[in-house]
């Protein structure tokens, strides 16, 4: 077939196929499901794959009025990107993400945790947590032998008792380790009151008190949602932080407060799980 009679061939596949509304790449014959159907092989019979639009987290944020479903690679999380908001408010999720499983699970085990309490605790009304330290003596943590509080390469889980408030409350601590400003959203209860944080600065190894330091009793439980807005290549990476204290014998019921018979068998299980 000559030059001009195969362009003649291509022109007039290509005009049914527009005007059965489908386009057809590497194939004549487009599955007819599709509006545009990419042939996985070329002429060679090479097998090739199809690229997106690549470009970093902070190109993409300045995509104006990206539409609901369009995808783009993302060269800074390294993942195949969906915008599933809309194009005033975009919500970015790797298609890799599962929303509401689990993955990169951290945990920490701390035993006993009454009797590992130092006498330099914190006041009540405290605003600001002391800067993280491992030596700290205001903190759980500090006392490894005893145990440890969960950490992963972002954030550290800390506990430290309540001065000032009924005997066996504690304050969670959230502190920063990751070695960058880091801004986050986050909420929990304490108290039996929402507590909601929105763009919470935290420097490198400061901390913050997620709960607002209400008084928490040792036969609570706590969960604490934390979202990444800053810095840009950790954006929208969401987590759910937990602590939960529990007796070790069933010798005995533990009192409100955690002041009565039995304290010194009461252990604490700390946990930050990356939601994906």
């Amino acid at each position: 077939m000559k030059k001009n009679q195969l362009n003649a061939a291509v022109l007039l596949i290509v005009g049914v196929m527009l005007a059965k509304g489908q386009v057809g790449v590497g194939t004549s014959s487009p599955d007819p499901s599709t509006n545009l159907h990419v042939a996985p092989r070329n002429n060679s019979n090479q097998n090739l794959g199809t690229l997106l639009g690549t470009m970093t987290t902070q190109n993409r944020n300045s995509i104006a009025q990206p539409a609901t479903g369009l995808m783009i690679y993302n060269t800074t999380d390294n993942c195949l990107q969906i915008n599933n908001g809309t194009p005033g408010s975009p919500d970015w999720n790797c298609l890799s993400d599962q929303p509401d499983s689990f993955q990169n699970m951290v945990y920490g085990y701390y035993k006993p945790v009454y009797p590992g309490m130092l006498s330099s605790n914190l006041p009540r009304n405290s605003q600001s947590p002391p800067p993280y330290s491992p030596t700290s003596p205001q903190l759980y943590g500090s006392n490894t032998a005893n145990g440890n509080f969960a950490s992963n390469s972002i954030f550290r889980l800390e506990m430290s008792q309540i001065t000032g408030a009924t005997a066996g409350t504690y304050a969670a601590i959230l502190y920063n380790l990751s070695g960058e400003v880091i801004r986050v959203h986050c909420n929990t209860t304490a108290a039996y009151q929402p507590v909601i944080k929105y763009n919470a600065l935290l420097n490198n190894g400061a901390g913050m008190f997620v709960d607002g330091n209400y008084a928490a009793y040792y036969t609570e439980q706590q969960n604490v949602y934390v979202t990444i807005a800053y810095p840009l290549k950790w954006e929208g990476r969401r987590f759910l932080l937990g602590w939960n204290t529990f007796k070790e014998d069933y010798a005995t019921v533990m009192a409100q407060g955690g002041s009565g018979t039995g304290k010194q068998n009461q252990s604490m299980i700390s946990y930050i799980i990356e939601l994906k």
